[in-house]
């Protein structure tokens, strides 16, 4: 396939999952997500939340990130729109109460991720604090030198003040990074701010790490908007990755930079199966 090709794929696919959005939000009416008043979901927007959907739902997500920084690609090509793209495609079962199997595909180093999340504690009004733990394992598949397993494990926590603002932090182990780094360890910091009416605006930092000293963290900021049964959301930020053998380390495709920002968005689409 030409560059052409998948540049014209790409932006379909960005304009076809827009106008379905939409149109569904149009035809059903708004609706909130399942969650603390705040609106708060299961993902922020690279990284989860420590709430799982209820028993009997199957969440459908499709992360996708152009690959070609703004700045550099200039109005000409609508700041990376019309080059190729980075793309999450992943699906999560809560098959009981507070417990979610999840399972995604990046197309970068053919990345299988394969998890398990449980939700500890659930916020109410008296205490709006939430904790969850999330495991698994990503497999590159990646016909090269980098064909390879890694285990990981993160602790998920989040508080919401006054019923609108939520912070979240994410405590991450992960055992190697296709890059040649193992025994990792970084804490991705989240915000999210209920705006009301299904819309809200997120925010994502991911600490740099020593060993690429060139390297700045990692930030990423979306707007969100919900309505039946789905969420769209437009992001902007230098974050690439989207598994957490590749997004906790910071090495991802080298050194990541202030000037390196990229232009993406975010689908999730819940079917009730009950």
């Amino acid at each position: 396939m030409s560059h052409q090709t998948r540049s014209r794929c790409s932006l379909v696919a960005f304009t076809i999952c827009a106008c379905v959005s939409v149109a569904a939000g149009t035809a059903r009416g708004q609706e909130g997500i399942p969650g603390v008043a705040s609106g708060l979901g299961n993902r922020f927007l690279q990284t989860q939340t420590p709430l799982t959907n209820d028993d009997g739902i199957i969440e459908a997500t499709f992360l996708h990130r152009w690959s070609e920084a703004a700045i550099d690609a200039g109005p000409g090509a609508l700041w990376g729109i019309g080059g190729g793209a980075y793309v999450n495609i992943g699906l999560e079962y809560a098959f009981i109460r507070n417990v979610a199997f999840q399972v995604e595909w990046a197309n970068s180093f053919y990345d299988y991720e394969f998890a398990l999340k449980a939700t500890l504690l659930r916020p109410t009004d008296k205490l709006p604090l939430a904790v969850g733990v999330r495991g698994g394992i990503d497999w590159d598949t990646f016909s090269g030198p980098t064909k390879q397993s890694s285990g990981f494990g993160t602790v998920l926590a989040s508080v919401t003040i006054a019923d609108r603002v939520t912070i979240g932090v994410s405590p991450t182990y992960t055992q190697r990074t296709v890059w040649g780094h193992s025994n990792l360890f970084n804490i991705p910091v989240d915000l999210q701010v209920w705006l009301g009416k299904g819309w809200s605006v997120l925010g994502e930092w991911v600490p740099k790490k020593s060993w690429s000293p060139d390297s700045t963290y990692q930030w990423s900021f979306g707007v969100q908007k919900a309505v039946f049964h789905h969420k769209f959301i437009l992001c902007v930020g230098n974050t690439l990755p989207t598994t957490v053998d590749q997004l906790t380390g910071g090495d991802f495709n080298g050194d990541v930079t202030d000037r390196n920002i990229h232009l993406g968005f975010n689908i999730v689409r819940d079917f009730e199966i009950k």
